[in-house]
């Protein structure tokens, strides 16, 4: 099976698993996915080196994902322990097995998000789907786009995760955003910032090797992976309020991306 195809499979069943589970759920009660939120993390993750081994190569996605989970785990790791990037906040055992204080799910997750979000960022500031071209200058730019539109994400789950009645993880000292404090989002922003900013260097290096030319369709595939992401959180049981939140802030990169690609491919046609 090529990585496309995986990853086509993956997205088919994450739009099972949600929205379209919880849609339909006030009609008829569709089977759940074994596994739950985990599962349906891990099938996010394969989607992400599904798609990124398509697009960048396998170098550029070992290096990226290796990036990703040791840098997020590392911060996350001081986040928990000291309490001094996000806040105090401690992990519970609904994630699983734990590497330190962290479970080992979470650096996993981190690339889940963090990948879809460097193609939107890439399509808005460069109206193509990856590579990190230009100056110094530049490449902050595009890590700092990208570090906006991983985070908006959290503006989303962290109220619905640490909100079930087995949270996921605990805010110890709550905080004005349903619960969450706000240097929990700042702690987002320069986690992932300096994860883009560090793998934009190497790629402006190295560029990325794709298997094949990348179509309209499969630049669009993270796009739908984002999509689907905001829509499930959306209506996955938090406050009211992010079903108007959600499209603000994921809606809008969403739609700005979507733009480019489609001015994308009528310039090349």
């Amino acid at each position: 099976m090529s990585p496309v195809s995986l990853a086509i499979g993956i997205q088919v069943i994450v739009v099972y698993a949600a929205p379209l589970r919880l849609f339909l759920r006030p009609f008829t009660e569709l089977p759940d996915i074994p596994g739950g939120l985990n599962t349906q993390t891990l099938m996010l993750t394969m989607f992400s080196i599904a798609h990124a081994l398509y697009v960048l190569g396998w170098r550029n996605t070992l290096v990226f994902f290796t990036l990703s989970a040791v840098i997020s785990w590392a911060f996350e790791q001081a986040g928990v322990t000291a309490g001094v990037i996000y806040g105090s906040y401690h992990y519970t055992d609904e994630l699983g097995l734990k590497v330190g204080a962290v479970p080992l799910l979470i650096p996993l997750a981190w690339f889940m998000m963090i990948y879809p979000s460097y193609v939107i960022a890439n399509l808005i500031v460069d109206a193509k789907p990856t590579g990190s071209q230009g100056g110094f200058r530049h490449l902050i730019a595009l890590a700092a786009v990208s570090a906006i539109v991983v985070t908006a994400w959290d503006l989303l789950i962290d109220p619905v995760l640490s909100n079930l009645p087995r949270p996921m993880w605990v805010w110890e000292q709550g905080g004005p955003y349903f619960g969450v404090p706000i240097q929990n989002y700042v702690g987002w922003l320069l986690t992932t910032f300096t994860i883009y900013l560090t793998y934009r260097l190497y790629e402006r290096r190295f560029k990325p090797q794709p298997t094949i030319p990348v179509t309209t369709t499969v630049a669009a595939m993270p796009l739908v992976a984002y999509g689907l992401m905001m829509l499930g959180t959306m209506t996955a049981g938090g406050p009211n309020a992010l079903m108007v939140i959600g499209p603000i802030v994921m809606g809008i990169p969403l739609l700005l991306a979507a733009r480019q690609l489609r001015n994308h491919h009528q310039r090349m046609m």
